[in-house]
């Protein structure tokens, strides 16, 4: 009969000390739950920064587009710019020496 409390106690105590472990796991588990929700809520808010940071990335670009349209030429400077090329005051030192440097060449085979 002794013996037979002796196992009985040491089966209460060993009860006991399971209780106590699946009370903590349990608690572990809450806080594992609480985590995940954290987590959970975490990583949704930062899917929103990610959009809100990428629409805002599209707005600084389509920003950035209109100003350098607006400091663009329009039609009028680009027909301005292409007169001042085709300008033949412009390029008339070029023609000029181009005929000289064709007279120098020419002259001594005329003149002989």
């Amino acid at each position: 009969m002794k013996e037979f409390m002796g196992v009985l106690m040491d089966v209460k105590v060993s009860m006991a000390e399971l209780n106590g472990k699946v009370d903590k796991i349990i608690s572990i588990e809450e806080k594992v739950n609480n985590t995940y929700d954290i987590a959970k809520g975490t990583e949704r808010v930062a899917k929103d920064n990610k959009a809100i940071l990428a629409k805002k990335a599209d707005d600084d670009d389509l920003q950035r587009l209109q100003k350098d349209l607006k400091q663009k030429a329009d039609k009028s400077d680009v027909e301005r710019i292409v007169k001042e090329k085709d300008n033949w005051q412009k390029n008339l030192p070029a023609w000029a020496a181009v005929i000289l440097s064709l007279v120098a060449l020419l002259v001594p085979y005329l003149l002989t």
